[in-house]
């Protein structure tokens, strides 16, 4: 069993300890005397986009015409001056289009909101208390005991079911009446109470402003460019078949004609559930009920405060509880009301023995998510963030839901930095690298709902802005249909790198499980679409050779030399890539024979990066990921790969930009030098490694993204679940197709992993002792040719789980072959 225990509050939603089912998740914190459940649900989104002022999205002709004739000059957010070094006819349309991004951009959303909370009130009149909360991470469950100097207990789990969308919490009170006796509360007191609420959207100035104030960091990117901030209507409370809920409703989108809407509810609650309602009489607030004319007392809310508040009040005697609170939404199938009234319904005639049955289905659900795999390290920091990870993904990630976007849902604030939308260039992403080696596949699965957005809108660009077929996958992106390109500017809305970053993620989809019909009906059209972008804006000169024209890459801005946008390595080392991985896939399925010939004349006759001759590629080692290669380009200036350093100096050097503020970066940097053979775990690499989650990882085991002296508590950061995928590389690889077991492991580390997925289907059980394997067994699920690396000087021996010894060819390079059997697991073993 794996716990994060602590002894103490926790007072801030991202640091709060997680519960989830991959659509409904919660945080849990402290603020006073309450304990806090943030509610966060994928779905909920303001998704606005009001596009009225933003410039006509330009036509890359007019990109090209701009950057190769009039010299287009530009920072690349829209800082600095706007020039066209060689003149232009029309100024006004560069500098529109030369901002960075569009005015829309400066608006405060699209962005996820937040849901509501859940608040429990204890005893005000006790002194002393101590808090202790423990997360059963196999057993997605949640303790919190709090005890008092004059002998009181309150003990609570709570948990949230694989399905329906509710947050369960089974409570106790113990040793109240001796507290009674001795006169710290009276018996008419009620000792605990329950508050569910939602919060009107402040305004972008006041939320802001309250931002600086309370963390003099930066709050958000919009800042003083913010044009008609419109907050989403207030909450409000209302009844559903006699029974109060609170509704939040958001304005009409392409996806939701009618608007979107929730319902955050008490699906169950012993005792009465009030509605109070907050009004303001001068500079003071107070709570009032009126039960005989509770429409003027909600008009009143709207009109004064905008917030929803219902009261959950036990009875005074009870001493063990229940509650129940759900979160129903318009993407349910029959909207809101319908589901909230079959939650309700499930619970009318048993509802103790219907939470104790959700319940045994949550441990049970969870037993099943890790029983497909597990780790164990001698250094409990990496056993224990692997773990950790895991349950964050578990709690915020599925396939058939909403995929998160920069931010975990129930840390989001009322408005989220950079929109907390989908980053393309490495931040949506990176929290799946591991997925697929840990062997969560479905995990990883929820990555393809995230594109479905990009692809409709990509279609649009590709076809209407760069008369190209297939898809442009574009920077920025939201969980809502757009009805035209979302960031219709440059320098950062024309960048043709990403479009073949997204590729792998379908690419490793299949090579992990070599699963054709996933490929053929999900994989392969989306690949498909990606290479015909390419197949089209590749370009062939009068050299022969096929160029790509105009792109910046990572996040450049416009110098005024077409040279700079001209054959980037990190566009063309994408292109190339897809193309690669578009070949391969169609030979898989026997597809597109014509378009496989095109592919291959430009892979065959692609220019050279950046200007230089072309050069030939190993076809097995360009099957690594572009961002995954050690001579990858990066997508910050000043981000540096700093693995291995000379021992004589310290690591992470003090300037180190991953070190003193960013820690996004850090994954994948490391999975770059990995890959290339270059970390030294013998060699301080380990324990530099060691010190970078030490440093960023907060008491929930997530790790902060940024550092909150810049950005302030902004929300816990998804990119940084990437930390799975290094923890896990240096264990096994098989990007290529070859596994490697244990490849940069430290020889004083004792370890071992159940099935850890390799490409080719295979799961791969091995254990690390006294400085060398000591165990090793690959399962195949499809059959097919083994290859490894052998982790053991001399000969081999392989056999299958009968015994049988099982033929291995060895290679000059010294990879064993063997074939393998559907289902069939191989012990291997040396001497």
């Amino acid at each position: 069993m794996h716990i994060i225990e602590l002894d103490g509050p926790v007072g801030l939603p991202q640091d709060g300890l997680l519960l989830g089912n991959g659509d409904l998740s919660i945080s849990v914190y402290q603020h006073l005397n309450r304990l806090i459940w943030r509610f966060g649900k994928n779905d909920v989104w303001d998704r606005r986009l009001d596009r009225s002022r933003d410039p006509r999205p330009p036509h890359i002709d007019e990109i090209a015409r701009g950057v190769g004739e009039e010299g287009w000059k530009c920072g690349p957010y829209g800082d600095g001056e706007v020039v066209a070094t060689r003149g232009t006819k029309d100024p006004k349309r560069m500098k529109e289009l030369c901002s960075g991004v569009p005015p829309s951009f400066c608006q405060p959303y699209p962005c996820p909101k937040p849901v509501g909370e859940l608040a429990l009130s204890l005893p005000p009149d006790l002194t002393g208390m101590t808090i202790r909360q423990r997360l059963l991470i196999e057993e997605a469950t949640l303790e919190i005991t709090c005890t008092w100097s004059a002998g009181v207990t309150f003990k609570a789990t709570c948990f949230v079911p694989p399905s329906p969308n509710v947050l369960v919490v089974h409570w106790t009170l113990e040793g109240w009446s001796e507290a009674t006796r001795i006169g710290l509360a009276s018996s008419q007191v009620q000792p605990l109470w329950f508050s569910l609420y939602r919060w009107p959207d402040p305004t972008v100035a006041d939320f802001n402003a309250r931002y600086f104030c309370e963390n003099r960091a930066l709050s958000s990117l919009f800042g003083q460019k913010a044009f008609d901030q419109t907050p989403l209507p207030p909450p409000s409370t209302r009844q559903v078949d006699e029974q109060w809920v609170i509704e939040q409703a958001f304005p009409p989108d392409p996806l939701f004609k009618d608007g979107f809407r929730y319902l955050l509810a008490p699906a169950y609650a012993p005792g009465n559930v009030e509605n109070t309602l907050l009004t303001k009489r001068g500079e003071y607030s107070f709570c009032a009920f009126d039960e005989k004319n509770s429409n003027r007392a909600e008009n009143n809310l709207t009109a004064k405060s905008g917030e929803a508040r219902l009261h959950l009040l036990p009875p005074d005697e009870l001493r063990e509880g229940r509650l129940a609170v759900s979160v129903t939404t318009s993407r349910d199938p029959d909207g809101p009301e319908e589901e909230l009234r079959r939650i309700r319904g499930l619970l009318a005639s048993s509802p103790v023995a219907v939470m104790q049955r959700w319940e045994a289905e949550t441990r049970a659900n969870a037993a099943g998510f890790w029983g497909k795999s597990s780790l164990k390290v001698a250094e409990p920091l990496l056993e224990n963030a692997w773990y950790e990870t895991l349950h964050a993904r578990r709690c915020a990630y599925r396939a058939d839901t909403v995929t998160p976007g920069l931010f975990m849902p129930s840390t989001v604030l009322d408005y989220s930095l950079w929109h907390g939308d989908y980053h393309t260039n490495y931040n949506l992403q990176s929290p799946f690298f591991g997925d697929n080696t840990a062997n969560h596949v479905e995990l990883g699965d929820a990555f393809f709902h995230a594109m479905q957005y990009f692809r409709q809108m990509g279609k649009k660009i590709a076809h209407d802005y760069y008369n190209c077929r297939g898809v442009f996958i574009q920077l920025s992106g939201y969980p809502a249909y757009m009805e035209d390109d979302a960031l219709g500017a440059v320098p950062m809305g024309r960048m043709a790198y990403m479009t073949g970053w997204v590729v792998s993620h379908y690419w490793w989809r299949y090579r992990y499980t070599m699963d054709v019909e996933w490929l053929r009906n999900i994989g392969y059209p989306a690949i498909r679409d990606c290479a015909l972008f390419y197949t089209d804006f590749l370009k062939k000169g009068a050299d022969g050779l096929y160029h790509a024209f105009p792109s910046n890459q990572g996040e450049d801005g416009f110098t005024g030399d077409p040279k700079d946008f001209t054959d980037r390595k990190q566009v063309l080392q994408h292109a190339r890539y897809c193309l690669r991985v578009a070949i391969k896939a169609a030979e898989v399925l026997g597809a597109d024979a014509e378009l496989r010939d095109a592919w291959r004349d430009r892979l065959e006759h692609c220019a050279g990066n950046d200007g230089t001759p072309p050069v030939a590629e190993d076809e097995r080692l360009a099957m690594n990921p572009p961002e995954f290669r050690a001579d990858s380009v990066q997508s910050v200036a000043n981000a540096r790969i700093y693995l291995p350093k000379p021992l004589s100096q310290p690591w992470p050097a003090p300037g180190d930009v991953n070190f003193d503020w960013y820690f996004g970066f850090f994954s994948w940097m490391v999975m770059q030098e990995i890959r290339a053979g270059r970390f030294a775990p013998d060699d301080g690499g380990f324990a530099r490694f060691r010190e970078m989650i030490n440093r960023w990882r907060r008491p929930n085991g997530l790790f902060c993204g940024m550092s909150m002296f810049m950005y302030g508590p902004s929300g816990a950061f998804t990119e940084s679940q990437a930390i799975l995928a290094p923890i896990q590389e240096l264990m096994l690889q098989s990007w290529d197709g070859v596994i490697r077991v244990f490849p940069s492991w430290p020889k004083h580390v004792d370890a071992e992993y159940r099935d850890f997925r390799a490409e080719g289907a295979f799961l791969v059980t091995a254990a690390w002792s006294g400085g060398g394997v000591t165990r090793l067994e690959i399962r195949s699920e499809r059959g097919g040719s083994c290859r490894l690396m052998s982790p053991w000087a001399g000969n081999i021996r392989v056999k299958d789980q009968a015994g049988t010894g099982v033929p291995a060819v060895i290679e000059p390079d010294g990879i064993v072959v063997f074939e393998t059997r559907p289902g069939e697991t191989y012990r291997i073993t040396g001497g």
